[in-house]
């Protein structure tokens, strides 16, 4: 069963992070540009230049920017990986692990358990956490196996990865997948 439609998944992410929040503080430092990860083979590089950072997918993988959300989805609809960035006060100065546990519990009809677990995503140069859910979110009435990946630039910007995926399929869709993905994320200074 496909998960619920991708775009609302995407305009809610934005909408809950502010989708690029800019407010400016007095001693907020240069963001940098990191050098794009590159792709394993048979994937390119995804770019979001609003929102100011680069991910690798895979060719067959769908990728959607709107509204400073990227919205990449599996080819057959089972994993939904969103990302934005938030450069507001609370973006820049809550700690990873606290940062996604608030995003899991401000999604709005999601009822389920979550917890944080590794608070590094191998192969990242970032301050990272990743909360997991495991629900149902009444919008879809789809059960959902939820991440919320963060990766932080502590007082610039916290970018956070939304995974979305259909708990009734077995094996679990997408999952060394999006591993090798997140791995891939670098942040950009955003244009615009």
């Amino acid at each position: 069963m496909p998960l619920a439609r991708p775009l609302i998944a995407m305009l809610l992410l934005a909408s809950l992070l502010g989708a690029c929040g800019d407010d400016e503080a007095p001693e907020r430092p240069a963001e940098k540009a990191d050098k794009p990860a590159d792709p394993p083979a048979g994937w390119r590089t995804v770019e979001n230049e609003s929102a100011g950072f680069t991910i690798a997918a895979p060719r067959s993988w769908a990728a959607t920017t709107k509204r400073g959300a990227t919205l990449i989805r599996s080819k057959d609809e089972l994993v939904a990986v969103t990302l934005a960035a938030d450069r507001s006060d609370v973006g820049r100065n809550t700690e990873p692990g606290s940062y996604a546990r608030d995003v899991v519990a401000a999604l709005p009809g999601f009822e389920g358990a979550v917890s944080v677990r590794d608070p590094r995503i191998a192969g990242s140069p970032y301050d990272t956490a990743i909360a997991v859910g495991s629900g149902t979110v009444k919008t879809s009435g789809v059960p959902q196996r939820i991440e919320v990946a963060v990766f932080q630039r502590p007082r610039q910007v916290s970018y956070t990865a939304v995974i979305f995926r259909n708990a009734r399929a077995r094996p679990v869709p997408g999952r060394g997948t999006v591993a090798r993905m997140l791995r891939t994320f670098r942040a950009q200074p955003p244009v615009g």
